[in-house]
Parts: C-alpha cells; structure tokens; sequence
C-alpha cells in the first residue's frame, strides 16, 4: 500500500480573521481532503479588515505580508502557495518569487489588483503608471499554476492575461446554513401602498446610482416607491438622500445588521425587491456578491450592472430578478419598472430567486476544495519525485 506525499501548504491571504470565513472553510475542508496536509499561514499584522485602502494600517499590512512572504520562500519549499488578491498585488509579488523557487502557487482572484489601480490612474490621466501596471500584470499572470475566479466575468478578463493557465469559476459563500426564507411580499398592497426595494451593503466607488435613478423616475410615474437602505457608508447615506431628494421617494436609512437579522427586518418593511448595482467598467474587476442576501431569503433582485457576472445569471438563468444593463436605453428602463409593477412578474422572481439560491448553495468551502484537492495531490507527487 502506497502512502500519498503529504501537501505542505503555504496560504497568503490578509485578514486571518472570524471575517475572512471562505479562507478558514477552504483550509478546513482541505484538510478533510487531503490527508497529512500540512498549512502554513501569511497573513497581515492586522487581522480585521476597516474600509479605507490607503488607511497607515493597511499600507502596513501590506508591507508586513509583502516582507512575510519573500522571508517565508526563503525557507522550506512548500508544496504549492494558494494567495488571495488582498493586500493589492500580492499575488504578483509571490508569483515572481515562488517561481524562483519552483513553488506553484494557486491564485485565488477575489478583486482584480492591479486592474483596479490602472483603471484608477488612467481615469486622473497618469498612462504611464496604468500601462506599467498591466505589463506587469501581463508578465505574471502567465506564470500561476491555476487562477480560481468568482464569476464568467472575472474568468473572461483573466483568461486574457494569463495566456495558457487554467482558469476556473467558484463563486463567493456564505457562513448560514440552512438559510432562514421570508415569504416575500408578492405584490404592492393596495392602491397608493408603495413599491418597497432595499439596497443592503456599502455603497462604494464601483456603485453607479445613475441607472437606478433613471429606473425610480420611471416607477414613480406609476406608483409611489420606498426604499431601505441597511448598512450603506456615511457618503452612501448621503448619496442616496441626494436621490431621494431629487425623486421625490420615502426613505429610510438603518445601520449595518447582522446577515441572521436581514429576513425579519425585510418582512417588517414589506420588501419586494432587492437592488444590487455595480458600474460598466467594474464588471471583470469585482464580483458582486450582495445578491446572496437577498435570493437566500427568497427576494428576487433588481440588478442595474454588467453581464456575465453571478448577479446576471440570477435574473437571466433562474428568473429570480430584472436586469438592466448600465448600457441601458429609456425602453429597457420602462420594460424593467413594468415588471416590477406586474404581481405576477414579482410572484415569478420570487421562486426563480429561490431556485437560484439552491444553486448557489451548492458551492462552499467543500466543493472548493474538492476542486483543488486532486491537483495539489498531482503536485506532491511531482515534487515528491524530484
């Protein structure tokens, strides 16, 4: 009988906190898939993450994982390193130098660093940096051994840089299993009663309110329209008292609550929808994931986004929402609001948000780590007969 060489481990992710659960899932069901795992983690000096990029603590972090991963290859070779993509462009940086020691790393894509930055800079017209940052990008991305991706979206602009290398789609998970479904309101109760939509998250740089804004104008001309907004940021609060100062809709703001409380507090507002936005240039960059909070709850979704990302393949798969694409001309504005106005429309994305949130239940920290188990296995034996 021939024992399987053990897989020793090296995982690069920042935040080694209760907050950071997809990672600590992974490495626990890896455990129960490969047998004499060994782990080794590098994680930042501050282990919860606090919006803000450029906050002295992350800029510390960043440092602090940059240092830790150049001293840790210095060291014993470890099977394979498995890196997220915070700190920004870490990724890049252990690539460069685990390929001198002939270490294969796995590349877990969460937000495309550097992309993200070179978009930025070309935006304030800095070209230069933007253009050295994608041939830098260009250069490494072709030296991973695998690049997991959240959405079709993702994989699409990853393919792109990484020439030859495997590119594989797992979307993102959650921590509550079995999910708590709300019975959706199915319909606006009565004439005059209001259209309810919440919008639940941060609100951030990669949320554009123009679309939406469009899309309230025209509800409105039908019916009058609330919106509850849970755990948006100071200047997303302020955002959106802007939009409803300029539509004229209720609005109701609340603090960030725990996910196990989001179904009681959309039964008790009479939610029929849940808004999920993301801007054109942001598609392939971020994968948003708020759609989760609203489909596990059995909320179908009104998405203002690019295509091809999880939030897309809800409401087009499965039926559980209205997309309207950031492209999106008056007559798309005006189908999508008569659908959210149509009972029988809302009572049908309800169960297609249901069906879709079945689907999206089946991918974890266990099918992730199926996925990857058989080639870290490969890899041992490899580095095993050298």
């Amino acid at each position: 009988m021939t024992t399987e060489p053990p897989v020793r481990l090296l995982a690069i992710y920042e935040f080694a906190s209760s907050e950071d659960h997809m990672m600590g899932s992974l490495l626990q069901n890896l455990a129960g898939e490969l047998p004499g795992l060994r782990v080794q983690c590098v994680s930042g000096l501050f282990r919860e993450y606090r919006p803000g990029g450029l906050r002295p603590k992350r800029l510390l972090n960043l440092a602090w994982v940059y240092a830790a991963v150049f001293l840790r290859l210095l060291g014993p070779r470890p099977t394979v390193a498995l890196v997220h993509s915070a700190p920004p462009g870490v990724q890049l940086w252990t690539v460069f130098w685990a390929a001198l020691r002939g270490v294969p790393v796995v590349f877990w894509l969460m937000d495309y660093h550097p992309e993200l930055e070179a978009r930025i800079l070309e935006r304030r017209g800095w070209r230069l940096g933007s253009r050295v940052l994608r041939q830098v990008d260009a250069w490494l991305m072709p030296r991973f051994e695998v690049i997991v991706t959240l959405d079709e979206a993702m994989a699409t602009l990853a393919r792109s840089r990484a020439g030859h290398v495997e590119v594989w789609e797992h979307p993102t998970w959650g921590t509550t299993k079995p999910l708590p479904v709300i019975e959706p309101v199915r319909e606006p109760a009565g004439v005059g009663e209001p259209l309810r939509l919440v919008y639940s998250g941060n609100l951030g740089v990669a949320h554009d309110l123009a679309p939406l804004r469009q899309l309230i104008r025209a509800l409105v001309r039908s019916r009058p329209l609330a919106l509850l907004v849970i755990g948006a940021s100071a200047d997303g609060e302020s955002r959106f008292r802007a939009l409803a100062a300029e539509t004229g809709i209720e609005l109701q703001l609340r603090p960030r609550i725990p996910f196990a409380e989001l179904p009681r507090a959309y039964a008790e507002y009479r939610v029929h929808a849940g808004i999920v936005l993301l801007a054109a240039e942001s598609g392939g960059l971020v994968s948003p994931s708020k759609f989760s909070g609203y489909i596990n709850f059995g909320v179908p979704l009104v998405y203002v986004g690019p295509a091809a990302t999880n939030t897309a393949l809800v409401c087009t798969r499965f039926g559980g929402g209205f997309w309207l694409p950031t492209s999106a001309v008056e007559d798309d504005v005006q189908a999508v609001a008569a659908k959210l106005l149509d009972a029988q429309t809302l009572a049908a994305a309800a169960a297609g948000a249901r069906a879709a949130a079945d689907h999206f239940a089946r991918f974890d920290g266990q099918s992730l780590a199926r996925l990857l188990a058989p080639r870290f296995r490969e890899l041992a034996a490899a580095s095993a007969r050298r």
